[in-house]
């Protein structure tokens, strides 16, 4: 008798093939539009109570007001389509050396090389592994409209894309021009072996991996023009090297457990938004994020020597453990770190060019050994009426008083105290970052 597993995973590929299931929605979360207008903000940044201009704060309800919870990642339908949805493949010759795959289910070790294309959905079923040789080019070809119609590689067993730096595995659309949505992915589903991504391009996806309960590696891998990089939910995920650009989300994560390492993060909506995760983050590079370079929340995270610069807030952390320390979190157009209801400590990092340096809603977390520098308004504003712990940190300030720097209970009776007594006497050396600004 067939394990229950097996039966499902049968019946899933069966009813794709037949267009009964929206494998695009199976997991029930949707991506925001990689085209979404900067304009289209979160809740949590309409509702925040602004900031003072000129260092004079006005005393009103709303600036007295706590912090609002942060959001958890939207799961609605996205209002504006991914571009690719509607942008149909024309009729073309394809040349005989070209491996044609149609609505395929795969139940032998398969190997592909060369130039494939795929129509509909190829699915590797249960105990059976596709492998993908270096220089492989995979081009994946919509002919009918929608979200649910794309075409998409599916993985219920195992999949091994290996390319080289001289010879990537590039899975694209037969565009030259890929844009977002005009494949699926490659979606990962219970697919409990080591999947392993090497040297790989992904562009054009509406998820350019879409994993749920799943373990995948992937190393040295670019992912582009995708409505998200990655989503994971319930998997086990490493990461190392290459990059996410041009994406609606670079990565997300829903209850999963992640090592990033070495990862450029640019240029996308969201940088990476995590619910109820465990993420070990280290050397990565997160800039130029429309809306946030990280966004977390229910999660246990340590970053540990990261450059967050130039996105609209650096680190949104609402409900969150861990620690964040030896970073640059430089140049963000609202707050470099913002904390609410989080048990984090922050040590060792430099806050500098932010709009603000470190936000926080209550003392749940505390800042010592940290360098505060030129952050435009405030190094520390306390959106709440608790105390906050920032002793023993380095400050610079252009008046040399570190007290006109910070935005508490001395300029809000309604607001709690940040206690920045004793700072550091000398500026701390940390680890040597180098700027992405330009």
């Amino acid at each position: 008798m067939k394990s229950v597993p097996m039966l499902l995973g049968i019946s899933l590929v069966a009813l794709s093939l037949n267009g009964c299931v929206d494998l695009n929605g199976l997991f029930g979360r949707d991506q925001a539009a990689a085209t979404a207008p900067a304009a289209v903000k979160e809740a949590r940044h309409e509702n925040r109570p602004a900031l003072p201009e000129g260092g004079k704060p006005a005393v009103t309800p709303a600036s007295v007001s706590s912090l609002p919870a942060a959001a958890p990642v939207p799961s609605a339908h996205p209002a504006v389509p991914l571009p690719g949805i509607t942008r149909l493949a024309p009729a073309a010759i394809v040349p005989s050396s070209t491996a044609q795959y149609r609505n395929v289910l795969l139940t032998e070790d398969t190997t592909w090389r060369g130039e494939v294309q795929v129509e509909g959905a190829v699915t590797i079923a249960p105990q059976t592994t596709l492998t993908i040789e270096p220089g492989t080019v995979i081009r994946f070809r919509r002919t009918v409209a929608g979200a649910a119609a794309g075409p998409l590689l599916l993985v219920e067993g195992r999949l091994v894309a290996r390319g080289t730096a001289e010879a990537p595995v590039r899975f694209t659309s037969v565009f030259p021009d890929p844009q977002a949505g005009e494949w699926r992915g490659i979606v990962l589903l219970g697919s409990g072996k080591n999947n392993s991504l090497e040297y790989c391009q992904i562009e054009g996806a509406s998820a350019g991996i879409d994993a749920a309960f799943s373990t995948v590696t992937v190393m040295r891998s670019d992912f582009a023009s995708c409505g998200s990089g990655c989503r994971f939910q319930d998997c086990l995920v490493t990461m190392e090297g290459g990059s996410v650009s041009a994406s609606a989300r670079g990565l997300e994560l829903h209850d999963s457990e992640a090592i990033v390492r070495q990862v450029r993060i640019r240029s996308n909506g969201k940088g990476i938004a995590a619910t109820e995760s465990s993420l070990q983050l280290e050397g990565l590079t997160i800039v130029a994020n429309r809306e946030t370079g990280i966004v977390a929340d229910g999660s246990r995270l340590n970053l540990a020597e990261c450059t967050v610069e130039q996105n609209g807030d650096g680190l949104v952390l609402t409900d969150c453990q861990g620690m964040v320390t030896g970073g640059r979190i430089a140049g963000n157009r609202r707050n470099g770190v913002m904390l609410v209801r989080s048990r984090v400590r922050l040590t060792g990092n430099l806050l500098t060019g932010n709009a603000v340096g470190l936000r926080v809603a209550d003392g749940k977390g505390i800042a010592w050994g940290n360098v505060f520098s030129g952050n435009e308004r405030y190094d520390i504003y306390n959106d709440g009426p608790e105390e906050f712990r920032a002793i023993a940190n380095w400050w610079e300030a252009a008046d040399g008083k570190v007290g006109s720097r910070i935005f508490d209970q001395r300029m809000d009776a309604g607001r709690g105290p940040v206690v920045a007594d004793p700072p550091l006497a000398a500026k701390p050396e940390l680890p040597a970052m180098n700027s992405v600004a330009k």
